[in-house]
């Protein structure tokens, strides 16, 4: 399971990205023939889609499919999972709620999609993520709120709850 998430990185990373076969098999450190081979596979699965330009065939993230979509949203909890990042939130507030939520949980990210994360926890804290925004060459935001209902915006409050629950209970 871990090894089609890891074939499927540079997807995750950015799902618009348009990725030749040479530029995959550059990118993963793998011959053509088996980086073709390999992007086939993922196309006949409904993970990737396949079209051909200019005698180039080119490989891209099929946002639609909902297999896709989780497997987007495990690579980024083991991203920000093996950052640390989650084990200083629970460290510092006790047991907080997590959702990730916005781009990376909808699989519409892109090269400069920031990560954020929606965090309940009763206890309020200021945060240095700097370290952590270097290890995942991202932003950072974080949303800190005591409760469910301290989200004064439904619209903000939806789109937290129909992101990925990482951690805790609501």
């Amino acid at each position: 399971m871990l090894n089609i998430i890891d074939n499927l990185e540079p997807f995750f990373e950015d799902n618009y990205r348009r990725i030749s076969v040479r530029e995959y098999a550059r990118l993963k450190k793998i011959s053509p023939p088996t980086a073709s081979k390999l992007l086939l596979e993922l196309s006949k699965e409904g993970l990737l889609k396949r079209e051909t330009d200019r005698n180039y065939i080119y490989y891209f993230a099929n946002k639609q499919d909902k297999v896709f979509i989780d497997m987007s949203r495990v690579y980024w909890f083991l991203k920000l999972k093996n950052s640390g990042i989650l084990e200083v939130l629970e460290k510092e507030l006790l047991n907080p709620v997590i959702f990730l939520f916005g781009s990376l949980s909808k699989a519409e990210t892109k090269a400069d999609s920031d990560v954020d994360l929606a965090i309940f926890s009763p206890y309020k804290k200021e945060l240095n993520t700097e370290k952590f925004e270097k290890l995942l060459k991202r932003k950072i935001q974080l949303f800190l709120f005591k409760k469910k209902e301290d989200v004064l915006n439904k619209e903000l409050l939806n789109n937290i709850l129909n992101g990925y629950k990482i951690l805790g209970n609501l």
